[in-house]
């Protein structure tokens, strides 16, 4: 009996003190710092601003001004008499752990708010936009890549991947396609680009530096990915890439430059031991011809087993084996793409199957050659199609390109009233 009332008596006394730290304990540190309230779905959130006006900027700074700034205060230090006050301190978005959020993470937070720590959500209080563009604010505090401090702006190129006037998907089939209204069922749909560039109004270019992400970007070259490796693109892979992402000066840009393919210091090497998006054995021939800088294959009422645009250079073996490196190719065949009155911050590039297909009979394929395309100057087959990519086939220069267009989608700088459009915004 003695030891039940002394073991009692002692957790109580552990209670006491337990309390007494707890009520001394400052818990405001904790409350934030390092901590992941977002979900991971959230990292993958991209930002429509890409690159940010004036508007923009003075529109989030109104916006942080008015909603964040009584906690976090006007600098982002969150040194202010309300923030003092409370248990939860508000996060310092100065601080080295917040340069690690990425704008998704921080748009999620701003949406939603932290339920714990009493951070209101702004989901009812600011339109989608808004929200946005005080993310946009908020890099601009943390010294992030958005804003004039440190000299050069995010860029992010939206891509898309259409046939006619609906969206790519595997799985699904197209009509109307080619000279014969063709039905096809793609099962591949990946191109590397690079080189890319931004215009001005004068048409002065200004190289992206691209972000090496490990995965998708590797110097200057970028992998888009359209298939998602279900159904008949069951031979790609599961993940998809739509975007290019990199920063260039602070200025303003009105078009986008890009080269179709690898340039050739780097079309030629073991994909074995490159890196990541160069690492593909499905997108490379042989060293003496490089990747393919383009695979899209598909299934067409009049070929059922398979038609293809493997685009690449060719007459690039001097000789020797198929592992000879070449010092160079007779026909490089990258395609320079050339899209004016672009807005990089809400406009998408579109990539159309039906127009790199226009002209041409994918029902039937020339005899004793591939089924398809495979870049070859003897293959008729190839004729329309790098017409079509603003390539020279056979000595016959092309007019123009019209794989790739332009989807416009409306921006207006009014507080609150702006939209990135529908997908079904207006092409050129």
């Amino acid at each position: 009996m003695q030891n039940k009332y002394r073991f009692a008596k002692l957790a109580l006394i552990a209670a006491l003190i337990l309390g007494v730290w707890a009520i001394n304990f400052d818990f405001r540190a904790a409350a934030h710092d390092g901590k992941q309230h977002a979900p991971a779905a959230a990292k993958k959130l991209r930002n429509p601003i890409a690159q940010p006006t004036d508007a923009d900027i003075a529109n989030g700074k109104a916006l942080y001004e008015q909603h964040c700034a009584k906690c976090h205060a006007k600098d982002g230090k969150s040194q202010t008499p309300a923030a003092q006050m409370m248990k939860a301190k508000p996060a310092d978005l100065t601080a080295h752990h917040m340069h690690m959020l990425t704008d998704g993470e921080l748009y999620w937070v701003t949406t939603n708010g932290i339920l714990k720590s009493g951070m209101p959500a702004m989901k009812t209080k600011m339109s989608e936009r808004e929200r946005w563009q005080t993310v946009v604010y908020m890099r601009s505090l943390m010294g992030g890549m958005n804003t004039a401090v440190s000299g050069s702006q995010e860029v992010m190129l939206r891509f898309k991947g259409m046939v006619g006037d609906k969206q790519f998907n595997c799985g699904e089939s197209y009509e109307g396609i080619g000279t014969t209204n063709s039905k096809i069922t793609p099962s591949d749909f990946r191109l590397y680009v690079h080189n890319v560039r931004l215009l001005d109004a004068s048409g002065k270019e200004t190289p992206v530096k691209l972000e090496q992400d490990g995965k998708w970007q590797v110097d200057n070259i970028a992998l888009l990915d359209f298939e998602n490796g279900f159904g008949p693109c069951a031979n790609g892979t599961a993940d998809t890439h739509d975007f290019i992402k990199g920063t260039v000066p602070v200025g303003k840009y009105t078009g986008v430059k890009f080269s179709v393919g690898v340039p050739f210091e780097r079309n030629h090497a073991d994909p074995a031991k490159a890196p990541s998006p160069l690492n593909l054995t499905q997108l490379f021939w042989v060293w003496n011809s490089g990747y393919k800088f383009a695979r899209i294959e598909m299934t067409t009422t009049g070929l059922p087993r398979g038609w293809m645009l493997h685009l690449g250079s060719t007459g690039c073996q001097p000789g020797g084996s198929a592992q000879t490196l070449p010092t160079n190719c007779t026909f490089a065949n990258r395609a320079e793409i050339a899209l004016t009155n672009f807005n990089t911050s809400s406009d998408i590039v579109v990539t159309d199957l039906k127009k790199l297909l226009d002209g041409a009979n994918v029902d039937v394929n020339q005899p004793k050659t591939p089924s398809g395309c495979m870049s070859g100057q003897g293959d008729s087959d190839c004729a329309p199609l790098f017409a079509n990519l603003g390539l020279t086939f056979a000595g016959k220069q092309s007019t123009r390109q019209q794989f790739f267009g332009v989807e416009k989608h409306p921006q207006t700088a009014s507080l609150g009233k702006a939209s990135l459009g529908k997908s079904e915004g207006a092409r050129k």
